[in-house]
């Protein structure tokens, strides 16, 4: 029987109420939302189909519609329901039929799979039409041939990737690890879903890729997490299998030689234990696929910018990334150095050519978040296709909105909810409806009094919430109108508001002072003043020179810079300037819709940091950060030295990303003034002394 067990669940109910059933009724049995009734019920109706039986609807009740004979097949079927293919669910079938082809050495016929999975050709049809597009993704095509049947054509890394991604999301570790732990035996019957995904590997390949990666697991392995080790596993047995079933990798994107080199020999030894007849097919391709597997799973990202690691263009790209998606969804991402460092981190690995993609077609976690948040997640979607120029597929975009939801809800369970109150009726009625609020809803906790002659003078878009006592007619911000006394249902209509914008809140409670709390303060007070004193310096020093530059190349030009910093900030100028002109070499610098270019450098001969600004007469032509030619009129100049502290490298970094947080930042540096320049970072010292002791 063709039904996943909620719409067994929901046709179960309907026969046994032939008056049928309102959609609260069915929320109400099936403990779930509205929505997910919904999609139930219209994947029921095409279900039903099958059985010649109709779900209609009648006076807001849902009934069932056919004949008693079918209606009666249909209660026989429910009650053998516990007799059906372990692949129960529409979600799992799809990845079971997408593992079938991908493995399959000939034809397959929809007959043979509906006849497999125990459904009628028209549902396999329905599948095949789902997968068809996840394949797309990766450039894998599903052919049809008559008399003959369907197979999939691609590049036999596509193919593995593919099929390791729906296996890794479809296995449950624990039962496949307990699964190695046994000998290796014959394929058993599947009692589960995740045996059934394990079956479709060959046992004996399985465990000699398992005793492969205990092998190299102290020394290679040892930090990676259980879900990795399955990926890498899964990844490690598919390639076995597919060698020995005669299909080798043939040809690979470019990848970084230098940074999978050190992952070669890894990936050797692990193709040493299998046998001679596989490792005799082993070539240098399969190697190379291997070691980028492994790469995937070891990568990493400094987030120091001064590090010669450290990727100044996904820096931007992802910058740019957060800018997009904070205007579009109108709410700040952008002061999140989480978000920032999660996302640097996610993408960097994503969009290495040699990481496998996974594909997650049956992941209920990547389905809630983007149901719970769909205006975000064509945002999120949005703004990586115009940054990025990828073809991401819709699992690997979730897990970018992963990011953004939990940055979303992180932030507002810690940011106080701000209310505006415009009121007509005098102080007296402003203080009772003040009262109310506290009274009844804890969670608000910024309150600002208006009266409606100084709502101009006002920045609306600071508030999260406009209440008013009277109606303002032509007003252009969202407000809600209420009472004096606030009302009980007007309580709860704001209580609902501000759970649906801003998810579940807490109410802040003090904490109690301790003794330990008072000795750190004092320590932290002792920080503070070198923090500031440092920042201060800093800030002091920062410079805004205009600087002659004719027949002056880059090179030169840096030469003249640093000759003009000795001795005060620099011992040695020729080495500041070629770190800094090797700096330029290894990756873009120009920032893109501006004539900035930031360079910058840690170095020994670096006396102590500095930020400052040097107008160039005769502009110098650089690329971009976008890979775009632009002409640098203004040199932005950043400085450290190898020991600086951690809060001033912190300072610079920050003063590096607030260039383009926004146009306005962006103007200052590109034509502002030394006074502006210098109240832009004293805001962003002041804001990180903040966020340091007074969090």
């Amino acid at each position: 029987m063709d039904l996943s067990s909620r719409e067994i669940e929901i046709t179960r109910s309907l026969l046994k109420n032939p008056s049928g059933l309102r959609v609260e009724d069915l929320m109400a049995n099936l403990q779930v939302s509205k929505r997910t009734v919904y999609r139930e019920l219209a994947q029921l109706e095409t279900s039903l189909q099958y059985f010649d039986i109709q779900l209609s609807k009648t006076n807001g009740r849902y009934q069932l519609q056919g004949a008693t004979s079918q209606l009666q097949q249909l209660q026989r079927g429910l009650k053998n329901a516990h007799n059906q293919s372990i692949i129960q669910t529409s979600r799992t079938r799809r990845s079971a039929v997408a593992c079938k082809l991908l493995l399959a050495a000939d034809f397959l016929t929809m007959q043979a799979l509906a006849d497999e999975f125990q459904v009628s050709k028209t549902t396999i049809m329905q599948d095949l039409q789902t997968i068809e597009q996840i394949f797309q993704d990766y450039q894998i095509q599903l052919q049809r041939m008559k008399a003959k049947g369907l197979r999939v054509v691609g590049a036999e890394s596509h193919l593995r990737r593919v099929l390791g991604g729906i296996l890794a999301s479809e296995i449950n570790e624990y039962e496949l690890f307990a699964i190695l732990d046994a000998p290796p035996t014959d394929l058993q019957k599947s009692t589960t879903v995740s045996q059934y995904f394990i079956n479709l590997l060959k046992p004996q390949l399985l465990h000699q890729a398992s005793q492969a990666l205990k092998l190299q697991a102290k020394t290679e392995f040892a930090h990676l997490s259980d879900k990795q080790l399955k990926q890498l596993l899964l990844m490690l047995t598919i390639s076995a299998q597919r060698i020995e079933q005669q299909h080798p990798i043939r040809q690979l994107p470019p990848l970084d030689q230098d940074m999978l080199f050190k992952y070669q020999y890894v990936a050797i030894q692990l193709f040493n234990q299998f046998s001679q007849a596989i490792q005799q097919q082993v070539t240098l391709l399969e190697v190379e696929f291997m070691a980028g597997q492994i790469a995937g799973m070891n990568f990493s990202i400094t987030n120091n910018l001064f590090l010669d690691d450290y990727d100044i263009q996904l820096s931007y790209q992802v910058r740019s990334l957060i800018q997009y998606v904070s205007q579009a969804f109108h709410y700040d991402f952008q002061k999140d150095d989480s978000l920032f460092d999660d996302l640097m981190l996610h993408l960097g690995s994503a969009l290495q050519r040699q990481v496998s993609k996974l594909p997650e077609i049956n992941n209920p976690v990547l389905h809630n978040v983007i149901e719970k948040y769909p205006q975000l997640y064509r945002n999120v979607a949005a703004g990586l296709q115009e940054i990025f120029n990828e073809q991401l597929s819709a699992s690997e975009v979730a897990y970018v909105l992963l990011h953004f939801a939990s940055a979303f809800e992180q932030q507002r369970q810690h940011s106080p909810i701000s209310v505006l109150i415009v009121c007509a009726n005098g102080i007296g009625t402003v203080k009772i409806l003040e009262k109310r609020l506290k009274m009844t809803i804890p969670e608000i906790s910024q309150y600002q009094v208006s009266r409606i002659a100084d709502l101009k003078k006002l920045n609306l878009k600071d508030y999260d919430l406009i209440l008013s006592t009277i109606f303002l007619p032509g007003f252009q911000y969202p407000y809600k109108v209420v009472s004096p006394l606030l009302l009980t249902n007007e309580v709860q209509e704001i209580k609902d508001y501000l759970q649906e914008r801003f998810g579940t809140l807490q109410v802040n409670v003090s904490p109690k002072v301790s003794n330990e709390m008072v000795l750190d303060a004092q320590l932290a007070l002792n920080q503070l003043l070198i923090d500031v004193d440092t920042a201060q310096n800093l800030l002091n020093n920062v410079e805004l020179q205009t600087i002659d530059n004719r027949h002056f190349d880059l090179a030169d030009t840096l030469n003249l810079l640093t000759q003009r910093l000795r001795p005060r900030f620099i011992q040695d100028a020729a080495q500041v300037a070629q770190a800094l002109y090797q700096r330029q070499q290894t990756a873009p610098v120009g920032i893109p819709q501006s004539h900035l270019g930031l360079l910058h450098t840690t170095n020994a001969a670096i006396i102590q940091p500095l930020f400052a600004i040097y107008e160039l007469t005769h502009p110098l032509e650089i690329t971009g950060m976008d890979y775009q030619p632009l002409l640098m009129r203004r040199c932005l100049l950043l400085l450290a030295p190898v020991n600086t502290s951690e809060f001033i490298l912190q300072l610079l970094g920050n003063i590096s990303s607030s260039i383009i947080e926004d146009q306005h930042n962006l103007l200052v540096y590109d034509q502002g003034q030394l006074a502006q320049v210098k109240q832009l970072i004293a805001q962003l010292t002041w804001t990180m002394i903040k966020e340091k002791y007074w969090k």
